[in-house]
């Protein structure tokens, strides 16, 4: 009885461990992880005319779905925000697997969230385009997250 505990406890963890073969591995500026969730905030330290934080969060929510989070936060209130959410799936490289997004118009902060169904057994990563204009003036950064396994 001990032995069938012990090989079902090591079958598991391998198991589980199929397709995370790249953990760990750095690929065009993200960590592969196994973790639930990922967040990269992108804050302006030299205070800039308009853009103060863009923010991407993606989070494993279960049943192959994951959440996708994006913030535009500016100084003041500007003509327009616009934030660009892009979903990437690991497969060697990033590839883009969806998009979604909006623009807000004389506001000094906007976030969006879409849960978003994915394919098992990949690495997902969040790429937020985040802009702030006013007048003539536009100022933009793109944070983007580490990668999370989702099984």
């Amino acid at each position: 009885m001990l032995a069938l505990s012990l090989f079902l406890a090591v079958s598991s963890v391998s198991a589980s461990a199929d397709g995370l073969e790249d953990l760990g591995k750095e690929v065009d500026g993200s960590i592969l992880t196994n973790e639930e969730s990922a967040e990269a905030i992108w804050q302006n330290v030299a205070r800039g005319n308009l853009l103060d934080q863009g923010i991407a969060k993606i989070s494993d929510i279960g049943n192959r779905t994951v959440n996708i989070y994006g913030a535009v936060l500016a100084y003041r209130t500007c003509d327009k925000l616009i934030l660009k959410l892009t979903l990437q799936q690991y497969d060697g490289g990033w590839v883009n697997y969806g998009n979604n997004g909006d623009t807000v118009t004389n506001a000094s902060s906007m976030s969006r969230s879409y849960n978003v169904k994915v394919a098992g057994g990949h690495y997902y990563r969040l790429k937020a385009a985040c802009v702030a204009q006013k007048g003539s003036s536009s100022e933009s950064q793109v944070p983007i997250t580490n990668g999370i396994w989702i099984e």
